[in-house]
């Protein structure tokens, strides 16, 4: 699923955040082209304001974890409506948000489409995901990956508990 780094960087932040937390017994959906994401949780890194977003496909137990460079963005007390500049001039111009597909995981310009309507004009915009994520998070619309994301950058239930006991045992060395 993903590389080791991925699990590294999972674990300590896992280890800084106390752990995440994952309903048990959750039951499995079948395979879909797309899929629809949950915030699970929004995660603190040791430095500076970056962190690390960790996205739940809706109905499951598998994780996207993706690190963005201001986790303010997704702080507890933001909700729908606190989209910033570009929510106000999406408003102006009369769009709004339909879906945010998530494309890759790495902070590029081009990691995500924000689809848009305008009246009965659609548009697709490239987008960092992390920004597209606020904005859906603002508008209340969907995010959705393909399931080839997913089954590639994903971390399932056994992924998570390794990195979750990695993070134990390295919160544990560093305090004896």
């Amino acid at each position: 699923m993903r590389p080791r780094s991925a699990r590294g960087l999972l674990a300590a932040a896992l280890a800084l955040a106390g752990g995440l937390a994952v309903a048990a017994g959750t039951p499995q959906r079948p395979p879909a082209r797309v899929v629809e994401l949950e915030v699970a949780a929004v995660l603190p890194l040791p430095e500076g304001s970056a962190g690390l977003l960790v996205l739940r496909e809706k109905g499951t137990r598998t994780l996207l974890p993706l690190v963005v460079p201001d986790r303010s963005a997704f702080a507890a007390g933001a909700r729908p409506g606190d989209a910033g500049l570009v929510g106000r001039a999406l408003d102006a111009l009369g769009a709004q948000v339909r879906e945010v597909e998530l494309e890759a995981v790495e902070e590029t310009i081009a990691g995500a489409r924000v689809r848009l309507a305008q009246g009965a004009r659609r548009l697709e915009i490239p987008a960092r995901p992390s920004e597209s994520v606020a904005l859906a998070l603002a508008a209340g619309a969907r995010i959705v990956a393909s399931r080839r994301l997913l089954d590639a950058e994903g971390l399932a239930e056994e992924d998570f508990e390794a990195a979750r006991r990695a993070a134990v045992d390295a919160q544990g060395a560093v305090r004896m």
